[in-house]
């Protein structure tokens, strides 16, 4: 599996840049570009009655809105992190806002597809930190690390996968429920057509997943690659080797999670799968 090409990485900043220069000028065809025409918003926010999911198309009319009411707001943009597999991708994207209003410290986490030469964000989650204009301002000047990866969280999270892990070995659904929100969206390219392709998984779903794979016979190996959490959000990268007879598949997944009422759920899972011959 191709992992973090430099070609590729290429690629995705050029969707990252139309994704800033939509804000920075206000250009709503750049926005478009950025996003996968069905990608999805999930995030938590407490004061604004919890859990947020939308897709993509009411943002931009919110982007609409926002550019008559506010023509006056600084945006500064940092890549923090980007990891690529395959034709999955996440990137942790920093924004810095400058709004007399209402300025803030955001830190998005986008999971992208590769369709075709070009990267689209398939989802959005992320936390927002308030913070002082003054203090925006200097953290353009000398941007530092926010308080991520706090151990306890991080713990938590490692509880859910390993929960994840053991639903798939024990066929036990319970433990579906207990890992994922019941809105889970599953993205991915299907690799024939080069469409993407989207799956909400219900209990029917994933039990329809299990009886599939129970047929089959089919085992799993799983490793933990990696975990970022900030605040509320975080996003894990996770490998799974299925095999059955004759027939080995690799799959990264790249997990989204919420931190919902003091409960870390997935949100979204965007991932490639290879299949391995020898």
């Amino acid at each position: 599996m191709n992992i973090n090409s430099p070609s590729e990485i290429k690629l995705i900043k050029k969707t990252l840049q139309n994704y800033t220069k939509a804000f920075q000028k206000w250009d709503i065809g750049k926005l478009v570009v950025a996003f996968h025409p069905e990608a999805k918003i999930a995030w938590f926010v407490p004061e604004r009655g919890g859990y947020i999911s939308s897709m993509c198309y009411s943002w931009v009319r919110s982007f609409i809105k926002n550019k008559k009411d506010k023509l006056v707001i600084g945006y500064t943009t940092f890549d923090e992190n980007i990891d690529q597999s395959g034709l999955a991708a996440y990137v942790r994207f920093r924004f810095l806002i400058e709004d007399g209003e209402y300025s803030r410290d955001t830190t998005d986490y986008l999971t992208l597809l590769k369709f075709g030469e070009d990267w689209n964000i398939v989802h959005k989650s992320g936390f927002t930190i308030d913070k002082p204009v003054e203090e925006i301002i200097k953290l353009k000047e000398e941007p530092t690390e926010t308080n991520r990866n706090v151990p306890q969280e991080l713990e938590l999270i490692t509880l859910k996968l390993r929960s994840y892990v053991e639903a798939f070995d024990e066929w036990d659904i319970e433990k579906i429920r207990y890992v994922f929100h019941p809105e889970v969206r599953v993205n991915y390219v299907d690799d024939e057509t080069n469409k993407f392709k989207c799956q909400t998984r219900s209990i029917g779903v994933w039990k329809e997943v299990f009886e599939y794979h129970q047929k089959d016979n089919v085992k799993f190996k799983t490793q933990i690659e990696f975990i970022d959490q900030l605040g509320t959000s975080a996003v894990v990268r996770m490998r799974w080797l299925a095999t059955k007879e004759n027939f080995r598949v690799v799959t990264v997944d790249y997990l989204t999670f919420l931190k919902i009422d003091g409960d870390w759920l997935i949100v979204n899972k965007t991932c490639h799968s290879e299949e391995i011959k020898d």
